[in-house]
This record gives structure tokens, C-alpha cells and sequence, in this order.
């Protein structure tokens, strides 16, 4: 099968993401296991401090990164070449479009690999990029890229530098395989908004949930979020239950909604779902209404995607989102990549500095009705940026 032609493709609907998963990446099957949570003992003070924390991130973030000043209107001319981890997935999507703006903005061409998330695709993207010259090339959101090593390869021996953004916890080293084809990192706080999902179930159940964690353990973060999440009710909710279940990226679209199914019926007293990724939560609104437990099971989940604070304004099953700025993911990335294109020093553990903001009907309208990617954030990133890069020219 030959490879896509790299091409700027839009997906702005949700509609388009059932069929549009399907053979995004090598699959397993549906697998679950489960957990008693043995931690503290005073759930009143795991509820309080699961409260606590909420409280703390529902307010707009700072900017607080110090990189090296250096001037980015001196990538002009460059060719960026992005990979993304799939194309169907719209917060990914959305993500890699306020890069494209911001890359053009400042003068560089901007080359978005449309895929559906398989290595096969990932590695033709890199001989692409190779063939087309691309200064440097970035892999997005999630790409494996212990999967794709041999093209890794190939692009070191290019010349061309490779970034991988937003797929490594913060403070967590590249593998080691990696660590010599790779010039630089772009890291996320994974398990801080592991913890607050966890947190959000604590305070909501009052300490005595019973929950369905689901995760897609293919992709590279999705380990440390379900272990963040665990850790988090073992220490401040021993009264809670938990559960993991296994669904690829894949068959998300046929099988989150039949996995939520069984699991209702299997046990009346779940009342909370926790998809580790928020794209996943449409799946589970369905299973949760097919089930006829509206109003009865929620879920809460990470990312911010619109489509998702979208139910979350109308619905009564998704009941909180940990948002992150998808704009602000973009300005980390394009600083990473500036830094590696124009010899400036890297941000060499990959931490931007990236935060979170916890979405619940209280504030979810500030995203705007319909919701919007990256507004509700504030714009501190917008004017701590460019006092770092200096103006486009």
C-alpha cells in the first residue's frame, strides 16, 4: 500500500471520528483487570484534599517558563515537517493547526503527514521528509517512536533532526533507543492530570467510588496515566474500587461503547468512567445512555478537545475534562523546534511548562458556546512567548 501524500487535512467534527479511527494502530485485545484501593484511612481527608486540588486547578494558568531568549523569525525559509500520532483524532488535529499558524506566521513552511496512526505510515512520513528536504521533523502527540526506529535512523543519517512532542511524562528521559536519533523533547504533565481525574472521582463519589478506569496501553503515556491514577485513590481513597479495562485506539469507536455496556451491567454500582484520553469519552456517553444509566454513571477525562467540553456544557454523563490549552501545546512545540533550527541552546528535559485547567459546568462556557480549542485559558502564554522569541518580522 503506498503512503499518503503529506497534505494539510481538516477534521472538525466529531462525527467523523468513529469511522475515521478504525486501523489507527496495532491492536490488542480488550483486556481488564481490577484493584481494591488500600490507602488512607481517613477518606473524609482524601475527599478534602481530592477537593483541594480540583479547586486549585479550575483557574487560569500562569505562564511560568524561562527559556533562553533567541530570535524565531530566523526559522523563515525552514521546512517543518510534522508527523502527528493519528490524524482522527481531533484534539491532535487541533493541536498541529495553531502550529501550522504559528510556524507560518513566523516565516517557516509547514508540512502536516496525514495518517491513521500506524508505523508503517509514520516510517514512509519520515522517508517523505527525507525526500523533501525538511529541516526538521516532529513527531506529535503520541507517535511511538520505538516503532519506528529504522526510519529514525535513516533521518539521522539525513541530517535532519528529529523532535518528539507531547508523548514522554515531564521529567521522564527519552528511551534509551531513542535518545541518540532524537535532538530534543517536548514533555507533558501526564500524571498530574492522571492525578486530577482520579481526584475528580474521589470528590464527586465522596470517597466511595466504584470505577472503570479504560486505557489504550499502546500509545506511550497511557502506563504512567493509569498507574498515576491508581496511586492517587490507593493514598486518598481506600472506600473506592477500581477497575482497568484495554481498549486499542483502534476499536475505540466499536468497542468503548459495548465495553461501558458490560460493565454496567456486570456491576450496578459503577458509577464512574474514567478514559484516560477525552476523545475516547464520546464511546463511552453512548455505552453509558445504551445502557440506560444517564444521570447515574459520568465520566471525566484529559485533553480539552471541543467536541468533548461540548457534552460536558449539554450532557449529564460527562460531568468534568482536564483541559490543556492546545495553542499553548503549539507555542512549546514551535519554541523546542526553534531552538533546535536556529543552533539556539535546548530546553534539554523538554519541559515547557505546559499546564492544566480543570473544566466542570461551572466554568466549561468559558471555551466558549460552542466550545473553541484553546480559548478559557487565558493568554499569558501568548505575551511570555513572544517576549522570549521577539516579534515576527
Amino acid at each position: 500500500m503506498s503512503s499518503p501524500a503529506p497534505t494539510r487535512t481538516r477534521f472538525a467534527r466529531p462525527a467523523i471520528l468513529a469511522a475515521a479511527l478504525s486501523g489507527v494502530l496495532v491492536l490488542s485485545a480488550c483486556s481488564a483487570t481490577s484493584t481494591a484501593s488500600t490507602g488512607s484511612k481517613d477518606d473524609a481527608a482524601g475527599v478534602t484534599h481530592a477537593t483541594r486540588q480540583i479547586t486549585a486547578a479550575s483557574v487560569d494558568p500562569e505562564f511560568t517558563f524561562e527559556g533562553k531568549p533567541f530570535d524565531l523569525s530566523k526559522i523563515a525559509g525552514k521546512t517543518i515537517f510534522n508527523i502527528p500520532n493519528s490524524s482522527a483524532v481531533p484534539f491532535i488535529v487541533s493541536v498541529d493547526e495553531a502550529g501550522e499558524a504559528l510556524a507560518e506566521r513566523y516565516g517557516a513552511k509547514w508540512i502536516e503527514y496525514t495518517n491513521q496512526g500506524t508505523p508503517t505510515e509514520q516510517s514512509a512520513g519520515i522517508d517523505q521528509a527525507i525526500s523533501r528536504k525538511a529541516d526538521i521533523i516532529v513527531l506529535a502527540q503520541g507517535v511511538n517512536g520505538e516503532l519506528i526506529v529504522p526510519a529514525l535512523k535513516r533521518a539521522k543519517a539525513a541530517g535532519i533532526p528529529v523532535l518528539v512532542s507531547h508523548t514522554y511524562q515531564t521529567g521522564q528521559a527519552l528511551p534509551s533507543q531513542l535518545q541518540p536519533l532524537v535532538a530534543a523533547q517536548v514533555t507533558a504533565p501526564f500524571h498530574e492530570a492522571a492525578k486530577l481525574n482520579a481526584d475528580w472521582a474521589i470528590k464527586e463519589t465522596k470517597g466511595t467510588g466504584d470505577v472503570l478506569i479504560i486505557t489504550s496501553s499502546e500509545v506511550p503515556p497511557s502506563n504512567g496515566i493509569v498507574e498515576a491514577m491508581q496511586e492517587e485513590f490507593d493514598q486518598y481513597c481506600s472506600g473506592c474500587t477500581v477497575k482497568v479495562t484495554n481498549v486499542p485506539v483502534a476499536d475505540w469507536a466499536t468497542k468503548i461503547s459495548s465495553t461501558v455496556q458490560s460493565a454496567i451491567q456486570s456491576d450496578p454500582n459503577l458509577d464512574y468512567v474514567l478514559p484516560i484520553y477525552d476523545s475516547m469519552a464520546l464511546f463511552v456517553e453512548a455505552g453509558v445512555t445504551a445502557a440506560g444509566k444517564t444521570g447515574q454513571v459520568h465520566t471525566s477525562s484529559y485533553n480539552g478537545t471541543p467536541a468533548v467540553m461540548k457534552i460536558l456544557q449539554q450532557g449529564n454523563v460527562m460531568t468534568m475534562d482536564i483541559g490543556e490549552n492546545m495553542e499553548w501545546l503549539a507555542y512549546a512545540t514551535i519554541d523546542q523546534a526553534g531552538r533546535v533550527l536556529t543552533d539556539t541552546p535546548i530546553i534539554e528535559d523538554g519541559d515547557e511548562q505546559t499546564p492544566l485547567k480543570v473544566f466542570t459546568k461551572d466554568n466549561v462556557d468559558e471555551t466558549g458556546t460552542p466550545p473553541e480549542p484553546s480559548k478559557g485559558y487565558g493568554d499569558a502564554y501568548k505575551t511570555g512567548y513572544e517576549k522570549i522569541w521577539g516579534p515576527a518580522k
